[in-house]
């Protein structure tokens, strides 16, 4: 199972002084940051996976089909992938 994402909290000092740096934990360790602006949270900085992931989950034609899904599979109805792919491929 992959690791949860970390999330960090940094100053926009420091984002402006080593935004290469910032931006590869991004990108190889999935991390996400929390940027501060005065002390206060200002912004945050993630992968363009995470983005995706969230605008899609905001999605309400996702967010329905999601719901249909969730009903399928509470009235049996749903198919586990395997037993699909058989029946597609017989």
């Amino acid at each position: 199972m992959a690791d949860s994402p970390v999330t960090k909290t940094v100053s926009a000092g420091i984002v402006r002084t080593q935004l290469d740096s910032l931006l590869e934990e991004v990108g190889r360790k999935k991390t996400r940051f929390l940027i501060t602006k005065g002390g206060k949270p200002a912004a945050v900085l993630l992968s363009v996976t995470d983005l995706d992931d969230l605008l899609e989950e905001l999605d309400p034609e996702f967010q329905k089909s999601l719901k249909v899904a969730d009903r399928e599979y509470r009235s049996s109805r749903a198919v586990a992938l395997r037993d699909y792919i058989k029946r597609q491929g017989a």
